[in-house]
């Protein structure tokens, strides 16, 4: 597990992850704190203590939908892997994709 959250921090430092309600835990928000990862677990309704704190974990818990269903989204027009020999490669699969997405937000 301790190599998993040195891996985690290491690619995240300096970046604020927004993590569900499963990982509202003050321990590892701190210890990622330390490693230069800001952690924002977004709390249970149980656990709110005011109106703007509700508000904030609400936009928060909302924009995190976005971000996963962009990502689904994406995936469902291939681009979850892309496997390019060469940069025009890349560029060229990942326009076909965004394309994609595109024509289908706009058949919606």
């Amino acid at each position: 597990m301790k190599e998993k959250i040195d891996d985690f921090s290491e690619r995240l430092r300096g970046e604020t992850v927004i993590a569900d309600k499963g990982y509202v835990s003050k321990d590892f928000a701190e210890e990622m704190e330390k490693r230069g990862v800001r952690f924002v677990a977004i709390k249970r309704e149980n656990m709110v203590k005011s109106y703007d704190e509700a508000k904030y974990y609400s936009y928060l818990s909302r924009l995190r939908k976005k971000i996963e269903t962009l990502f689904s989204v994406a995936e469902n027009f291939g681009l979850k892997f892309i496997r390019a020999v060469s940069r025009k490669g890349l560029a060229v699969k990942i326009i076909l994709g965004l394309l994609a997405f595109n024509f289908y937000q706009l058949m919606r």
